[in-house]
């Protein structure tokens, strides 16, 4: 059929023709305006049908029905298949909205309000399927009192219903330009998912996504309620019921005003909505290392120590305190003391403090990154030890000469301790027009990489979900001949040991990301990011190999240029009863630091390292990335990647010009 090939012109966007696999398009309005031609395509099948009176008998009238009936089921059919993709990509409903909403009574009737219109509608379009089901055999009648129904004037008609939804979602109290942006429920409710991490979880998509996504159902629903009512003129004009020139254009003029004001509303919304997304913590239960988060090891971690062995003299004349810098020189009495129970640190020793005089100490299995389970001081309660206990208690050295046992910690580079980051570029292949569509944290042979996910891009900023895939990193062993210190990787080290918390993003709509590395900056990691130039009407890059570039903070690191945040005998971020939220914003700097002394012996090194991935759905470019630190206070948190999404601003600007 000449209106069937006309849609796969449009909605098929591989070059495979219409037996092809549809793939994902986020251009709603294109497709509006697409489906609107399509229809009025329609009627010049039914201007060329000569008019019949409705009680006329016969294989004619039949013939007809049969055919106009198609016409419009080729329609309606797209439309549905559309709203398929939409419903496999649109993890947040308006079910989820109404549960996170019970305590906003306003917001709740209104969101209520365009729930049920929704449902009227989508009622009235199941009635439509049924009856294209069943064309060969529905007496005409049936249609016309269908017709009827839609479109006689009244509460009932899909007219009213079409503008009392349109109303619901996108007007406010006044309708003054601005005021109706900030008065309408398609603001109100991308105001709330944006101050609700809880909203963003469970849709994994940014706060502009989310808005498009809304618009995007109420388009659909319009796009019904518009195909149905033209239908219902086309079977009254079949059936002799009159020419409704006048009702015809009037329902039109109608059906436009509504899409531009809504196009007008959603370019406002868009354009002051986040496109930050970020990953949240999974359920308490949820955390598990390999999967959810990994950790850096044994960088400053706590080690227990007599300070007899802390100097090359072997005395005991200092105090723990004066040990800032040491290390351990021997052990004095391996058959009495605590180091000749316990593996030595044979690195730097650090920050030596007294504790206590007398210590109960749990020791670690020999094949684990900790090196106590705890520590119980004095006469404090200890846990249960499933291993080997050893007691640590001060003891006196010719009577005049007191020996303490010194907490400090311990900075020991070796097979325990994962400390390295790499410094090799992650890219997408460009080459094929592939762009970086999310992003995670991976640890591979002790190293943590960023990995990239990448996908197709095509016009209007679509991704080919068929090409989605991560791309492989560049994995390779720290004790390779041609690997180098400093140029593939960086170890982190107790003068370097900072990650720069950034937000890189493209300068201007026209670009999107397709690589992402670390390099260090002033002993710190820091961020690059690649961005490509690319043609929006095209979806090409434009030569990428050449135009492409590499873009990053590059404040200076001297103090006043960047804050540093600071962790304080915190916790580990998995005992938390609370899910991590962002603590930290662009220009900003964290060290890897030692977990509590009290509550956890030192043994961890925070923040612990998100390794989620960072993908928003439905897939689009990403337009910059990021490293941030989230948690909650007391809790070491996690170091972890955000994204940026591509501008859907874009879309609708386009689509606007366009007219």
């Amino acid at each position: 059929m000449k209106l069937l090939l006309f849609w796969c012109a449009f909605s098929v966007l591989a070059t495979a023709g219409c037996g092809g696999a549809v793939q994902e398009t986020i251009d709603i309005i294109r497709v509006i305006q697409e489906v609107t031609e399509a229809i009025l395509k329609s009627w010049e099948l039914i201007d060329k049908l000569p008019a019949v009176a409705e009680v006329t008998a016969g294989a004619l009238i039949y013939a007809n029905q049969r055919r106009m009936i198609e016409k419009i089921e080729a329609v309606n059919g797209n439309i549905r298949d559309l709203e398929e993709q939409q419903a496999r990509n649109t993890a947040l409903t308006i079910e989820t909205l109404l549960r996170e909403m019970q305590d906003r009574s306003q917001l709740l009737h209104r969101l209520n309000q365009l729930k049920d219109l929704s449902k009227f509608i989508d009622l009235r379009y199941e009635q439509l399927k049924g009856y294209e089901q069943h064309k060969d055999s529905l007496e005409p009648t049936t249609l016309v009192k269908f017709a009827k129904w839609n479109v006689d004037p009244g509460s009932n008609s899909l007219s009213w219903l079409l503008q009392l939804l349109h109303d619901s979602l996108y007007s406010g109290d006044s309708m003054a330009p601005e005021q109706t942006r900030t008065h309408s429920l398609l603001w109100e409710l991308s105001v709330s998912f944006e101050t609700s991490p809880e909203q963003m979880c469970l849709a994994r998509q940014s706060a502009q996504q989310f808005a498009f996504q809304l618009f995007t159902k109420a388009a659909l629903t319009e796009l019904k309620g518009y195909s149905m009512m033209e239908f219902s003129w086309m079977v009254l004009r079949q059936h002799g019921r009159g020419n409704f020139t006048e009702e015809l254009l009037l329902m039109r003029e109608s059906h436009q005003k509504r899409i531009q004001h809504a196009q007008q509303v959603l370019q406002k919304v868009l354009s002051k909505s986040s496109r930050l997304y970020w990953r949240c913590d999974p359920r308490k239960d949820g955390h598990v290392e390999g999967k959810t988060y990994d950790r850096v090891t044994r960088l400053l971690q706590g080690f227990v120590e007599n300070e007899i062995n802390l100097n090359q003299e072997q005395n005991c004349w200092s105090k723990c305190g004066d040990y800032h810098d040491s290390r351990s020189f021997g052990c004095y009495q391996p058959e009495e003391e605590l180091c000749g129970q316990q593996p030595a640190c044979k690195g730097r020793l650090y920050n030596c403090n007294f504790v206590e005089s007398e210590m109960s100490i749990c020791l670690s299995p020999n094949n684990s990154s900790r090196r106590y389970e705890h520590i119980a001081f004095n006469d404090e309660p200890g846990k249960e030890c499933h291993s080997k206990v050893k007691q640590a208690s001060s003891w006196s050295r010719w009577l005049i000469m007191r020996c303490h046992y010194c907490f400090c910690l311990c900075d020991e580079p070796g097979p325990l301790s994962d400390r390295y980051f790499n410094l090799r570029d992650s890219l997408s292949q460009f080459e094929q027009n592939m762009v970086v569509t999310g992003v995670r944290f991976v640890k591979v042979n002790r190293v943590f990489h960023l990995q990239l996910q990448q996908g197709e891009l095509l016009p209007r900023g679509s991704i080919n979900i068929s090409s989605l895939q991560w791309q492989p990193v560049q994995a390779y062993n720290l004790s390779d001949v041609d690997i180098r210190d400093g140029y593939d990787f960086h170890t982190l080290s107790v003068d370097s040991r900072a990650i720069d918390l950034d937000e890189i993003s493209a300068n201007s709509t026209d670009q999107v990301v397709t690589g992402v590395r670390f390099r260090i900056f002033n002993k710190h990691l820091n961020l690059e990011v690649r961005f490509s130039y690319f043609n929006f009407s095209t979806g090409g890059l434009i030569e990428p190999q050449t135009k492409s570039y590499w873009l990053g903070d590059n404040k200076s690191h001297m103090e006043g240029d960047r804050k540093k945040l600071i962790l304080k005998e915190s916790d580990l971020p998995t005992a938390s009863d609370l899910p991590s939220l962002p603590l930290s914003s662009d220009d900003q700097f964290m060290e890897f630091v030692s977990s509590s002394q009290q509550k956890d012996a030192s043994q961890n090194t925070l923040p612990f390292v998100d390794v989620q991935e960072v993908v928003p759905h439905p897939p689009v470019p990403l337009a910059g990335l990021g490293i941030y630190h989230k948690g909650r206070p007391g809790y070491g948190g996690f170091f972890a990647p955000k994204v940026l999404t591509f501008d859907l601003t874009k879309i609708v600007e386009d689509a606007l010009t366009q007219k």
